[in-house]
């Protein structure tokens, strides 16, 4: 057993993007070489060529995933998981209008808060259902709220780095919580 180990983050974006047949072999194999790495060189080197490894080869498995065929049932998982996460921001964001914050202001302040918390569990919710539905469903977000800034459905003016806190914060956080959290399909836990 060796005493190094590679960064954890970045351990849990290859258990979620890793294919279920090659995760244990392929991330067994990262952790390996990382050690090896830690070994010759040192334990920060590794860890930057691991990052490396991670920023290099997530987008790629990504595509061979959508390209496999995957991608229709997880665009319709998406799709449901969006619906269900719309409908209930829709109802927050009422009561909130209604009953906590009536004057719009307090609403601005509120938004982010309620629009981040329902990203977040509409992405752990969609990771736990389907491999690959979060990707669809913050591609889901980003292109709702690019439409809401265009449309300006916000009447009250504010500055842009709010609306792109929005555009960014939102898909990032589909896509970033189930992996802090560890969200993944019961079968598909590395051993």
């Amino acid at each position: 057993m060796s005493r190094y180990s590679p960064p954890a983050f970045a351990c849990r974006l290859f258990q979620t993007v890793l294919p279920v047949p090659y995760r244990g072999a392929l991330l067994g194999d990262l952790i390996e070489e990382y050690n090896l790495r830690a070994e010759a060189t040192s334990e920060s080197a590794a860890t930057r060529w691991f990052w490396g490894q991670a920023c290099r080869s997530i987008p790629c498995i990504m595509g061979s995933s959508l390209r496999n065929g995957d991608w229709l049932i997880s665009v319709s998982t998406a799709v449901g998981v969006y619906a269900v996460m719309g409908t209930l921001k829709l109802a927050a964001d009422f009561m909130i209008a209604k009953l906590v914050a009536p004057e719009p202001t307090a609403y601005v302040v509120l938004a982010p808060i309620v629009f981040l918390a329902f990203t977040s569990i509409g992405g752990c919710a969609a990771a736990r259902i389907r491999f690959g539905t979060a990707v669809f469903l913050a591609l889901f977000v980003m292109i709702t709220v690019a439409v809401e800034i265009i449309a300006k459905a916000c009447t009250i003016t504010v500055p842009w780095w709010y609306e792109f806190g929005f555009l960014t914060l939102g898909p990032l956080s589909v896509l970033l919580t189930p992996v802090a959290f560890g969200v993944l399909k019961p079968n598909s836990n590395v051993s």
